[in-house]
């Protein structure tokens, strides 16, 4: 009974795809960064930056003991192979690959953009090169994804410094669509024999 009911996850996991929503904000010089409606990271508490020290610390700490530890104990000498096989990833076949993939993971972007300057030409100016944006998002985002919706409202601020922004996604993956797209990284990878 427990295992049809872990196959059965299983399958629903390889066949539904799971929404996954991330937004960004930057509103009166704060940064937001949110998960599935969560607070990960503000650039107003220091709560999130305390914990990326700690981090740093224990990683700085590591390194340390790694040194300390070679410092004692002098590495063999090993034998030197004259030709060695390096991995690279190329670029162009990937983006074919990726183009022409079938099995593409959907997703929904929603934002909004408030700015404002000072000089009332300049900002006509700037809001008729940001509306160039959303065809340029959709265009890049539909090389790895099917854009299912993009929205992007915006909207100057006139004889006003302002700069205001957040966007969302909302990225619909299933297990089958991730193995895929390491699939197509893979076969996209290319080995080059190069002399040390």
């Amino acid at each position: 009974m427990i295992f049809l009911f872990i196959l059965s996850l299983i399958i629903l996991l390889i066949i539904f795809p799971i929404p996954i929503k991330i937004e960004v904000k930057f509103i009166d010089n704060i940064f937001f960064f949110k998960f599935f409606n969560k607070l990960i990271y503000t650039s107003k508490d220091g709560i999130q930056i305390k914990f990326l020290k700690k981090i740093i610390e224990n990683k700085s700490n590591r390194k340390d003991k790694k040194y300390s530890y070679k410092e004692e104990h002098p590495p063999k000498k090993k034998k030197v192979n004259l030709k060695k096989k390096k991995k690279k990833i190329a670029i162009i076949r990937l983006y074919k690959y990726l183009r022409n993939n079938k099995f593409k993971p959907l997703i929904k972007i929603k934002g909004y953009l408030d700015y404002g300057i000072e000089d009332a030409a300049l900002c006509a100016l700037l809001y008729g090169i940001l509306n160039i944006v959303p065809g340029f998002l959709y265009y890049i985002l539909s090389i790895v994804f099917e854009v299912n919706s993009l929205r992007l409202n915006i909207t100057p601020e006139f004889n006003k410094k302002l700069l205001s922004f957040g966007i969302t996604g909302i990225f619909y993956f299933n297990i089958a669509n991730i193995i895929y797209i390491l699939f197509l990284f893979y076969k996209s990878l290319e080995y080059k024999e190069v002399t040390p």
